[in-house]
């Protein structure tokens, strides 16, 4: 169960409960600490992940662990005590992104600069639904005698689609559909509005969806 919150919890029983984490946490309490630790740093170094080398991940995420350490007095609960942890990574990653020179241009990410994001308008037409919808859904690969290697190269081709997505992108993407996150959730950690949030989540998806359309294409 998370350290944040249950699922019969509603809102004002998830503010205590938080309320009292962050207490805790204040007092130095270890096995609340190492309780958090456990349920967000997997998460983090993937996050990490998308914008530093392998090698400094772990130095990143330590640093966001000890940057909540230092921040947890000033704390004031304007967001979610997750939002402000992940807000942390983001900084912190930047910054070492930034440092290692690992961002990508946008016009750079292929060489004619129309992708990520940008799809023929022709190939969004649905018999049914008419523009803005695909046509057909990417075929399936289940069934398949050669299912772990079909699946182990669609990772490769997902994870090599988010690196060449814009930054604002890639962490909508990737906080949606990896970690899983509402869409407020996202909103409040990347200081976005709902309507920029749907934008960027539809231009990254669809970017993804293009590039598994190439992978099948081409298989």
């Amino acid at each position: 169960m998370s350290v944040e919150e249950s699922p019969a919890q509603g809102p004002r029983e998830t503010q205590e409960t938080e309320a009292r984490l962050v207490a805790a946490l204040r007092r130095g309490d270890e096995s609340t600490f190492r309780a958090l630790v456990t349920e967000h740093h997997q998460a983090l170094r993937r996050l990490a992940r998308l914008y530093v080398p392998q090698s400094i991940v772990e130095d990143v995420v330590q640093e966001t662990w000890a940057a909540v350490v230092r921040g947890l007095p000033a704390f004031e609960g304007r967001a979610s005590l997750k939002t402000w942890i992940y807000r942390i990574l983001l900084n912190q990653a930047r910054k070492h992104g930034q440092r290692e020179r690992r961002t990508i241009p946008f016009a750079a990410a292929s060489s004619d600069g129309a992708w990520p994001g940008v799809v023929d308008p022709a190939r969004l037409v649905n018999p049914q639904l008419g523009p803005n919808y695909w046509p057909a859904p990417p075929p399936s690969w289940r069934g398949d005698p050669e299912d772990r290697l079909v699946a182990a190269e669609m990772r490769q081709v997902v994870a090599d689609g988010l690196v060449r997505l814009s930054d604002a992108q890639r962490e909508v993407v990737t906080l949606r559909d990896v970690e899983g996150w509402s869409s407020e959730e996202v909103c409040d950690a990347l200081g976005i509005s709902s309507v920029n949030q749907r934008a960027l989540l539809h231009r990254g998806r669809t970017a993804l969806r293009q590039a598994l359309e190439e992978y099948f294409d081409g298989a």
